[in-house]
């Protein structure tokens, strides 16, 4: 009996062009928990840049927040305040009350921000958010 000698790099070789199919990342998405892929879901959803909204009016703004507070419906504001990339800074809420040209918003955290009515660019209510 006579065996055939191939040599162990070659072998190796063949296999991996023919034989083996690498599976790229799948194959490491097991090892994530579930606080890593949330992290970084929210990661990929902050660097998603929102179109700049039309202006709306002092009154017309005014009018969609007063709207949001007796309805209880959440806001979506886009501010005339810039990030540091430049990009218009966003706010999400309810409308907690109102103190002369501040409005004051209960952020998803619990927190409270106060704005100025000027400092709105635009906003959206209930649906459109």
């Amino acid at each position: 009996m006579h065996l055939h000698h191939v040599d162990n790099d070659r072998m190796a070789n063949d296999f991996f062009q023919r034989d083996y199919h690498d599976r790229g990342m799948l194959k490491w998405g097991g090892f994530y928990l579930s606080d890593h892929t949330s992290a970084l879901a929210k990661m990929h959803a902050a660097e998603q840049v929102e179109a700049l909204r039309p202006q709306q009016t002092p009154d017309e703004v005014s009018r969609r927040l007063a709207s949001a507070w007796r309805h209880k419906q959440s806001v979506h504001l886009q501010l005339n305040v810039w990030d540091a990339n430049q990009v218009a800074v966003t706010i999400d809420g309810q409308v907690a009350g109102v103190d002369e040209d501040q409005i004051v918003i209960r952020l998803a955290s619990g927190r409270y921000r106060s704005l100025q009515l000027a400092a709105i660019r635009c906003v959206s209510t209930g649906d459109a958010v």
